[in-house]
Parts: C-alpha cells; structure tokens; sequence
C-alpha cells in the first residue's frame, strides 16, 4: 500500500513539472510571437510580410502543440492579436491580419484549437481567407477551407438542439475609405470542419447568412453584444448617409445617433429597428413608450 502511495505521489510530481515546463516553453514561444508580429507589421513590402508572416505561423504552431496552451492567458500576444476563448470552452481562436501597404486592405488568418474526445487530443484547423473572391457575402455559405476573413472579438454560444451554433462578432479593416464590422455564424461539421453562413439573421422580408457594415473610415462605429433581462441581443450604430447626394454609396455611411438591434428569439436573430437599450425593446414595438427625460435637481 505505502508502496501504490508512493508511486501515485511520484506521478502526481512528475505531472507536475511536466506541466509546468509545458507553460514555460509556451511563455518563451509566446515572446517570439510578439516579435515576430510587430516585425510584420513594420515590415515595408508585401512580400517581406508573408515570408515573416509564414515564420510566424510555423512558431505559433509550435505553442499550440503543448495542451497547456488552450488555458494559457497569452498576456501579451493578447494585445496585438485575438485569442479568444469560447464561453463553452469548446475552442480558442488564434486569429491575426496582415495589412497590404498603400492600398489598406487586410489579409487574415486564423488558427482554431479545439478539443477531439475521440483521439483525447486538442487538433488545429486552419481557415483560408477567400474574403477578396467572393460576391453576394451576406448569402453565401462558407467553409475552413474557404472563409470571409475577419479579425473576431467575441464568440456568442447559441444553443440549437443537441448542437451549438457560434455567433462571431468580427472587424475588417478593408481599404483605404471604409472598415467593416461583421456579425458571422459558424458551426462544426464533424471533428475538423466547420461551416459559416447559416440563415439565422431575420429581417422583414428575408433572412441573411451574414451581416457586413460598410462604413467610412473616419468613422467609428459600435457592434456590441449585451444580456438584457436574460434576452440576448446584439446592438449597433445605425449608419446613415453623410449626405444625400452620398446615398448608397457604403464608404460614407457614418453613424447616427439611434441604434438597431438583433435579438435572440427561437434559435435566429429577429433585426429590431430604433432599438433603445434602457428598455429593451424597439421603437416600432406596439409596447413601446418613450422614455422620460431626467432632468437634474438646480444646485
């Protein structure tokens, strides 16, 4: 017995140091990473990028082999990149962009680590940005193999059955006049596929895959998920003309000052428009009321 005690305290040590190993070699990885970004970055040709950009993959892959890696904060590499964590602790996306010089368009990539109870072993898939050959993007499904890239920020579960369905809230920087931001579905397909696109965006007369804001660059705009009163919705700027003779032209929508929603109502987004978010609910609900202004006590 004092043996089997023995043994068991010799493992758990061994473990132990194992693990913490595993941390340290991912912090020296991580430090490189870091390097290696900001060197892209100030990298003057397109080319140059791509050669780094490839380097910088090849290190990161590296991390990514040590399991320590899913729970690893990664600090650092966190403000000049994504590494976002699903709620669910279902994935971690690793996910970054190359700028194209003069022209401001963006190249992205993205890394997904994501558990498989079947081999009990985390594996990476990777997405192929094939943003800049596609048309009709708020319709089209996408796949692993060929994804409308973009740099994601927030990961929303939205549970449909016995599957779960992701809601991605993403940037794209896209040119020289305009930014867009972009509210994308994604689900896995099997062990290491994934589909984006699926019909979940309800508005009045059809549904979109997607939803893309085109808007001038020197604007800024907010799309931002939020729980109000156990509801989930997602609430944005809405975007108007910076005058009339610009109508219909995207790279000159700026914000106004409403908001419209989309909120979460029997597994799809249903659009609310003129969306107040002290009430939680829309200026063309039939329950609707205006609030009342607070005015301040005088002094």
């Amino acid at each position: 017995m004092k043996i089997l005690l023995f043994i068991g305290i010799l493992l758990s040590f061994t473990l132990s140091a194992l693990a913490q190993n595993a941390i340290e070699n991912v912090k020296s990885l991580e430090d490189s990473l870091v390097n290696s970004l900001e060197k892209i970055r100030t990298a003057e040709t397109l080319k140059e990028k791509f050669v780094l950009n490839n380097r910088f993959e090849n290190t990161l892959r590296k991390a990514l082999r040590y399991d320590e890696a899913f729970t690893y904060k990664f600090d650092a590499l966190s403000k000049v990149m994504s590494t976002k964590t699903s709620p669910d602790n279902a994935f971690r996306i690793f996910n970054w962009n190359i700028e194209v010089p003069d022209i401001q368009e963006h190249y992205f990539f993205c890394l997904i680590m994501k558990y498989d109870s079947r081999k009990d072993e985390y594996i990476i898939i990777e997405l192929y940005d094939k943003s800049k050959y596609t048309t009709r993007v708020e319709y089209t499904v996408y796949n692993d193999k060929k994804w409308f890239g973009a740099l994601y920020y927030e990961i929303i579960p939205v549970k449909k059955g016995m599957n779960t369905i992701y809601t991605l809230l993403g940037w794209d920087g896209n040119n020289r006049m305009s930014n867009k931001k972009i509210i994308e579905t994604m689900t896995f397909q099997g062990k290491d596929k994934i589909k984006f696109g699926l019909p979940m965006f309800k508005l009045d007369e059809y549904t979109k895959r997607r939803v893309v804001f085109q808007y001038s660059k020197k604007a800024t705009i907010s799309v931002k998920y939020k729980l109000i009163k156990r509801k989930k919705y997602i609430i944005f700027n809405h975007l108007s003309p910076m005058s009339g003779q610009l109508a219909g032209i995207p790279d000159y929508l700026v914000p106004d000052l409403s908001f419209d929603a989309f909120v979460l109502e029997n597994g799809k987004w249903k659009y609310l428009k003129d969306f107040d978010a002290r009430t939680g609910k829309s200026r063309n609900d039939k329950f609707f009321i205006q609030p009342k202004e607070k005015i301040l006590p005088k002094n």
